[in-house]
C-alpha cells in the first residue's frame, strides 16, 4: 500500500465500522489500513470538512468493494452518497458518467435535468454537483479509467473547488506503481495535491498468507494445511494476493459436493486458480484499446526478449502511441517494469494472439526470435521462443537449442530437453550435425521414452556411419534401456522409424562389423519385416532358428536386463582383441559360478583399456568385480566410468552407473552408502518417468537400503506400490523378488518369503543364472522353509547353495550361506558356523556388524519357543565377536 498524506486518528472509528457492518457485507481481509483511512474520510465530511481519496491497483485488488464499504460508513454517519460507475460502452458519450451523479430527488437536481442536452458544459456541471452539495456529500466514483473525457474534467473541476462545499470525493481507478492511464493520469494527480497535497492514494496490494487463511475460515471450508504449513505462502503466490481471484475460487470450492481431504482440496484450489486467473486475465484483455492490445500481443510473442521500440515496429505501433500503451499495460498489471518489460500475463497468450493472422504471427515470432538472438539474450530464453518458430534456416539456431537441451537434461528435466532437440531437427542440417542431434534426442528421450530414443537411434542407423565417439554413445543409450537384446525370457524388440528391429544390428556395429553389413541398403534391419512380414520374436520358433543363425555370423546372444544390459553377448570374436566381448564372456562366465578368479582376472583387462569406447562393458567388469570380492578395484573402477560419463553429458549412463554403485555398495555391506548413490540417482530425473527396468532395480534397491536401517513400515509402503506394465518380464524383477522375500522374513511371515525367494529362484535358473553370489536365493528360500516347518527342505537348499558357492569360490558366497545357516541351526553347531562366516567376511568390522544383524533379523522368528533362548545367546556371543575383531 502506498499512501500519500497524513492519516490522524478517526474518534468513534470503531462504533462506526459496527454500524456499517449492520449492511451485511463480507469482512475485508488485510484492509485495515484502507479502512481507518475511509473512516477518517467521512468522519471529516460529516463535521463539514471537504476530502479526496483514490483508491487503485489491478484488476482483481478489491477497489470495488473497498469503495462500497467508504459508502456504507458514510451513510452510517448521515452523509448523502451521489455514486457513478464507469464501463467501456459509456467511455465515449460526453457527460455519461458524471449523469450519474444526479440526486434522485433535489430541486438543484431538477433543474440540472431540465437543462438541454446541447447547454451542458463542465462548468455547468460544477455548478449544478457542488449546488446538490447542501449538505456533507461524498462523490463515489467508480472505475474512474471508464470515465468519459468530459466527465473526467467535470470532476477535476470538483477538486478545484473543494474549499466551496462539504463535499467529499472517493474514486477507484486502475493503476500500480504510480502508472494510470492517460487520460485519468491527471486526474489522480490533481486529486494527490488537492488540499495543499492532503490528499490520499491507497493502493492495494497483494494479500499475504494468513488473509488467505482467514478467508479460507471465513468460508466455512476445512482448512487444508496447519496454520504454520508454508502451503499458505504457496497458496498466496498462485493466487497473486487477489481478493476477487481467491473469493471466486473459494465460492466454487462451497459447492462442490460432499467433504474434500485436505489434499483434494490444495488439488482442487490449484485447479480452480488456473482457471479463475485465465478468466481474470481474459476480461482484462478484452478492455484494452487497440494500440495497447497490439503492443501486449508483440510483447508476448517477444517474451521480454526485444526493446520495446523494436516490438512497436514489429506490430506495425507508431512510435507516438507506445508511451501511452506501455502506461496502460503497467497501469493493469499486465507487463512488469523495467525494458524491455516482460508480461505477467501467462494465461491467455493464446486467446490473445487469436486476432492476430497465422501469417503474421509466423512472421512475427521468426523476427523476434532474431532480434532476441542478435540482443544478445539468454539462450535459454531464445530457445523457448524457437520453439514457436518454424525453420528459420540461420546457422546459429540448431546451436542455440543444442546448448538449452543440454542445460535441461543436467537439470534432470529430460521432457524439456527432447521437445528442444525435436525443434532442432526441423532445421537444415548436415550429415555430421544430424547425427549429432539425434543422438542428443535419444540421451533426452532415453529416461522418459525409450521407444522413442530407439526410433532416433534406428535414424542414425539409417545415415552415414558415424564416428566412434557417437557409436560408443550410441551403444551405450541401446544397451541402457534395460533389456537391449530379444531373449526367449524377455522379448522386447527395438524398432527403427521403418518398424525395423535395430538393436543387434547396432550392437554388431559396435563390435565393428561392416557398416554395409549392418546398414545395407534393401536388406532388413535385424528381425525386420520382410515381405509385409511382422518382426520376427526371438522367442517364436523362427526366431530361436534366426538366433542361433545370428551366433554363428557374429550377432549378439541373449543377455538379461539389469544383469544382462550390463555385459551384451556381443559375439564370438577373441575376447584378447574387444573390451567389450571380454567383458562378455566374463559375465556368461560368473553367471554360471564357474572360477572366480579366472573371472576377476577377464574384468581386470577390461578396466586397463582406455576409456574411449562404450562405457557399459566397464559397468559390466565392474559388477562382475564386485561378485568376486574385488569390491575396492570395483568401486574405483566404477568411479572412474561413472567420471568419463559425466564428461560425455550423459545422464541416463550416469543414473545407470549410479544405481550400479548403489546395488556394489549393498554387496560391500556398506548401505549408508548406497543410500547416497540412490538419492544421486533419483536426482538426476524423477523415478515416474523411468524405464520400468531401471525403475524395478531402483525400487530394490531402496527396499534393501530401508530394511538395513530397519525402516520396515517404510519398506512394506514400498514393496507394495504398483510397478509400471513391462516391468515383471524384466531380469531386474528377480532383484526386487529377492528383496521382498529378505523384507517379509525380517517381518515373521515366512509363508509369503518363500513364494517370493522360489519364484526368484525359478526366474534366475530360466536364465540360467545359478551363481550365489549374484542373489543367494536358497539360502533365504532355506530360512522360510524353516519358518514353515521343512527342515527337510531347507537343509537341501542349503546343501546346494553351499556346493555353488565352494564351485564359484569366493568368501563372501560362503559366508552368507553358512552365516544364514548357523544362525538357523541350533547351538553349538549355530556358533560354529557363524563365526567362521564371520572370519570369511573379515574387511571390516562395520561389514561383519551388517551381516550378522542382518541374519539376525531374518531369522529371529525361525526358532520354536522352546528353543528361542539359543539363537538369542549365540547372537550376543556373535556380537562380542564381531566388535573385538
Amino acid at each position: 500500500m502506498s499512501v500519500t498524506g497524513h492519516l490522524p486518528s478517526a474518534p468513534g472509528g470503531r462504533l462506526l465500522r459496527e454500524r456499517a457492518t449492520q449492511d451485511s457485507l463480507a469482512p475485508l481481509y488485510g484492509r485495515d489500513a484502507e479502512q481507518a483511512a475511509l473512516v477518517h474520510l467521512v468522519t471529516r465530511l460529516a463535521a463539514g470538512q471537504a476530502g479526496v481519496t483514490v483508491l487503485h491497483g489491478v484488476p482483481g485488488s478489491g477497489r470495488s468493494r473497498l469503495l462500497r464499504r467508504g459508502i456504507a460508513f458514510a451513510r452510517a454517519v448521515g452523509v448523502q452518497v451521489l455514486t457513478a460507475l464507469g464501463s467501456a460502452s459509456s467511455a465515449h458519450t460526453p457527460y455519461a458518467y458524471v449523469a450519474q451523479l444526479q440526486p434522485r430527488t433535489s430541486a438543484a437536481g431538477a433543474a440540472r435535468a431540465a437543462v438541454p442536452y446541447e447547454e451542458q458544459s463542465v462548468a455547468g456541471w460544477c455548478r449544478g454537483l457542488l449546488a446538490a452539495a447542501h449538505r456533507p456529500t461524498l462523490l463515489a466514483l467508480d472505475d474512474v479509467q471508464w470515465a468519459d473525457p468530459e466527465s473526467v474534467a467535470v470532476v477535476g473541476g470538483l477538486l478545484r473547488r473543494l474549499a466551496s462545499a462539504p463535499l467529499g470525493v472517493l474514486m477507484t481507478v486502475t493503476g500500480t506503481r504510480g502508472e494510470f492511464p492517460d487520460h485519468c493520469a491527471s486526474l489522480v494527480d490533481q486529486a494527490a495535491f488537492c488540499q495543499d497535497g492532503g490528499g490520499l492514494l491507497l493502493e492495494l496490494g497483494p494479500l499475504g498468507a494468513p488473509e488467505v487463511r482467514s478467508l479460507f475460515s471465513a468460508t466455512g471450508l476445512p482448512e487444508p494445511a496447519g496454520p504454520g504449513d508454508p502451503w499458505w505462502e504457496h497458496a498466496a503466490r498462485i493466487s497473486r494476493g487477489s481478493p476477487w481471484l481467491l473469493r471466486r475460487v473459494l465460492d466454487e470450492l462451497r459447492r462442490e459436493p460432499g467433504e474434500m481431504t485436505s489434499a483434494q482440496l490444495r488439488a482442487a484450489f490449484a485447479e480452480g486458480m488456473e482457471t479463475a486467473r485465465s478468466e481474470l486475465a481474459g476480461q482484462t484483455v478484452a478492455r484494452l484499446a487497440q494500440a495497447p492490445l497490439t503492443l501486449l500481443r508483440g510483447l508476448l510473442v517477444c517474451r521480454g526478449l526485444v526493446p520495446v521500440d523494436r516490438v512497436a515496429a514489429l506490430v506495425g505501433l507508431d512510435a507516438s502511441e507506445v508511451p501511452g500503451a506501455l502506461r496502460e499495460l503497467r497501469a493493469h498489471g499486465l507487463i512488469g517494469p523495467g525494458d524491455p518489460p516482460r508480461p505477467a500475463l501467462t494465461e491467455r497468450t493464446a486467446s490473445v494472439l487469436a486476432g492476430v493472422p497465422a501469417e503474421a504471427r509466423a512472421r512475427l515470432r521468426a523476427d523476434a526470435a532474431r532480434w532476441a538472438h542478435r540482443c544478445d539474450a539468454a539462450e535459454e530464453d531464445v530457445a523457448m521462443l524457437l520453439l514457436s518458430t518454424g525453420p528459420l534456416g540461420d546457422p546459429w539456431v540448431p546451436p542455440v537449442l543444442r546448448r538449452a537441451a543440454r542445460l535441461r537434461l543436467v537439470r534432470g528435466r529430460p521432457a524439456e530437453a527432447a521437445e528442444l532437440l525435436e525443434r532442432a531437427l526441423r532445421e537444415p542440417l548436415t550429415g555430421a550435425e544430424r547425427a549429432e542431434v539425434l543422438l542428443e534426442a535419444a540421451e533426452a528421450y532415453a529416461v522418459t521414452a525409450p521407444e522413442a530414443a530407439q526410433v532416433r537411434i534406428g535414424e542414425l542407423l539409417s545415415g552415414a556411419p558415424p564416428g566412434p565417439r557417437l557409436r560408443a554413445a550410441a551403444t551405450d543409450l541401446v544397451l541402457a534401456r534395460g533389456e537391449p537384446v530379444c531373449t526367449p525370457a524377455a522379448p522386447v524388440p527395438s524398432y527403427d522409424a521403418d518398424g525395423g528391429d535395430r538393436t543387434a544390428d547396432l550392437l554388431r556395429w559396435a563390435m565393428g562389423a561392416s557398416w554395409d553389413d549392418v546398414a545395407q541398403p534393401g536388406r532388413p534391419a535385424g528381425g525386420g519385416r520382410r515381405g509385409g512380414e511382422g518382426p520376427v520374436r526371438h522367442g517364436s520358433p523362427a526366431g530361436r532358428g534366426r538366433t542361433r543363425q545370428a551366433r554363428s555370423a557374429g550377432e549378439p546372444a541373449a543377455a538379461g536386463a539389469s544383469h544382462g544390459a550390463l555385459a551384451p553377448a556381443f559375439g564370438t570374436a577373441d575376447p584378447g582383441f574387444d573390451p567389450a566381448v571380454l567383458a562378455a564372456d566374463a559375465w556368461r562366465q560368473a553367471m554360471r559360478g564357474d572360477g572366480a578368479a579366472a573371472v576377476r582376472e577377464m574384468s581386470l583387462k577390461v578396466l586397463r583399456a582406455p576409456l574411449d569406447g562404450p562405457l557399459f562393458p566397464r559397468f559390466t567388469a565392474a559388477c562382475v568385480l564386485s561378485l568376486a570380492d574385488a569390491h575396492s578395484a570395483a568401486r574405483d573402477a566404477l568411479d572412474a566410468t561413472l567420471a568419463e560419463a559425466g564428461k560425455r553429458a550423459s545422464p541416463t549412463v550416469v543414473a545407470t552407473g549410479l544405481l550400479l554403485r548403489a546395488r556394489l555398495n549393498l554387496r560391500a555391506c556398506d548401505p549408508e552408502t548406497a543410500a547416497r548413490d540412490l538419492a544421486a540417482c533419483r536426482s538426476l530425473a524423477p523415478p515416474h518417468v523411468w524405464h520400468p527396468t531401471r525403475l524395478t532395480e531402483l525400487r530394490a534397491a531402496q527396499i534393501r537400503v530401508l530394511i538395513a536401517r530397519e525402516r520396515f513400515a517404510e519398506a512394506d509402503l514400498l514393496a507394495a506400490e504398483e510397478l509400471p506394465p513391462g516391468a515383471e518380464e524384466s531380469s531386474a524383477w528377480t532383484e526386487l523378488l529377492y528383496s521382498r522375500a529378505q523384507l517379509m522374513l525380517c517381518r515373521g511371515r515366512p509363508r509369503q518369503a518363500l513364494a517370493e525367494a522360489e519364484e526368484c529362484g525359478r526366474r534366475l535358473s530360466v536364465r540360467g543364472w545359478r551363481n550365489p553370489a549374484l542373489l543367494a536365493w536358497r539360502s533365504l528360500a532355506a530360512l522360510a522353509h524353516l519358518g514353515c516347518g521343512d527342515e527337510d527342505r531347507a537343509a537341501g537348499l542349503f546343501a546346494e547353495e553351499l556346493r555353488l558357492a565352494e564351485r564359484w569360490g569366493t568368501e563372501s558366497a560362503l559366508a552368507w550361506t553358512e552365516l544364514r545357516r548357523g544362525l538357523a541351526s541350533p547351538a553349538p553347531q549355530a556358533t560354529r558356523l557363524a563365526e567362521r562366516a564371520l572370519r570369511r567376511l573379515g574387511r571390516t568390522p562395520a561389514a561383519r556388524r551388517f551381516a550378522q544383524t542382518l541374519v539376525a533379523r531374518e531369522t529371529a522368528g525361525l526358532h520354536p519357543p522352546a528353543r528361542a533362548d539359543v539363537p538369542a545367546s549365540v547372537v550376543r556371543r556373535l556380537s562380542d565377536h564381531a566388535r573385538a575383531t
